[in-house]
């Protein structure tokens, strides 16, 4: 599938025929049978806390979709769903395909094989509009010949992270306390040394889920939900959907990056993401395509040393580099390792 499908407009097959969306300079007028069965998918997995940001993956474990031939990232919406869907029909790998690069690999579909519908936006018109295309699980083919990429190696993964903490437009202090938050007025993160988690994935996972909150700032992303966050406070609806958006930020730049992700304690915002989704189902397509501009808001200042990490990995002569050591011998870890995203201080 060419890269154009995960994020633009895919060419038109006989067998991909997209249908007509709608316009996108005019909106949705009511959720489309797309987004009803997004959501009611998402829900489901959120009261048994199985949803794609409810669930841990180890350093290197494929967990994002992505297209099996091009080995593209789906983003946004597109990623959550599948990631949503897969998981709810019991598919193990990550890529996804179209009948049209099916056919073109030497593969075929098995019998009965249902794919799962994404949206892309095709700017070819006067006016841009929404349409979808089928993909369909790799599971769900035969006689497709796919290499795995190799994981990154630690040392590779742990040193892009570190790029993405140090370039952050926030301050980061590292404080001997147990908590971590991020304070509005000051425009600050505040996080436990390194040397108070039980691993350097902790570490990352508290560091990127408070760097997600703070670009919400009027002075980056100016979101709504960071906004209204702030003024309903912990308990408002706006807090339950600027923390969707965050954890799914923060699963999706761990995984950019090639850092184990591990998720924050979700109980107390079940109710609101169900009750934010039950009221529009709609709304998890929009926090999962505002959560990808905010990991890519997070990675973008290290974009270069992010590049000149990725050749020297491809390397051969490449050695690990060693390990960034700890602040202070590891001492018991507080129960809330990593902490959720708090409005502030």
């Amino acid at each position: 599938m060419p890269e154009a499908l995960t994020n633009g407009t895919p060419p038109r097959g006989a067998d991909d025929k997209p249908r007509r969306g709608v316009d996108v300079a005019t909106g949705i007028a009511a959720p489309s049978r797309y987004h009803e069965k997004f959501a009611a998918t998402v829900i489901k997995q959120i009261e048994e806390g199985t949803a794609p940001w409810q669930r841990e993956a180890k350093a290197g474990e494929p967990a994002l979709p992505r297209n099996a031939i091009t080995g593209r990232r789906y983003t946004g919406g597109n990623g959550a769903y599948l990631a949503s869907r897969g998981h709810d029909r019991g598919f193990t790998d990550n890529r996804w395909v179209s009948k049209k690069q099916l056919r073109e690999n030497g593969g075929k579909l098995a019998r009965g094989a249902v794919g799962e519908r994404i949206l892309y936006r095709d700017d070819a018109g006067k006016r841009p509009v929404w349409r979808t295309a089928t993909v369909y699980n790799v599971e769900q083919t035969r006689g497709l010949k796919l290499d795995r990429r190799p994981p990154r190696a630690e040392w590779h993964a742990h040193r892009a992270a570190d790029a993405v903490i140090a370039t952050s437009a926030v301050p980061i202090d590292e404080s001997p306390g147990d908590l971590g938050y991020y304070v509005r007025e000051q425009d600050r993160i505040v996080i436990p040394e390194r040397g108070r988690f039980s691993s350097a994935d902790t570490f990352y996972n508290t560091a990127f889920r408070h760097m997600a909150h703070a670009t919400g700032h009027e002075e980056r992303m100016n979101r709504d939900t960071f906004r209204e966050a702030h003024s309903e406070g912990l308990d408002g609806e706006a807090h339950g959907r600027e923390h969707l958006r965050v954890e799914i930020a923060t699963m999706t730049t761990t995984q950019r990056v090639g850092v184990g992700y591990q998720p924050a304690d979700s109980e107390a915002y079940k109710d609101l993401w169900v009750k934010a989704l039950k009221a529009d189902p709609r709304e998890i397509h929009r926090a999962a395509a505002e959560a990808d501009r905010i990991s890519r808001t997070l990675l973008r200042p290290a974009r270069e040393q992010l590049r000149d990490l990725a050749r020297e990995a491809r390397s051969p002569n490449t050695r690990p580099a060693p390990e960034r050591a700890p602040a202070a011998p590891p001492r018991p870890v507080p129960e809330r390792a990593a902490p959720s995203m708090t409005p502030g201080r």
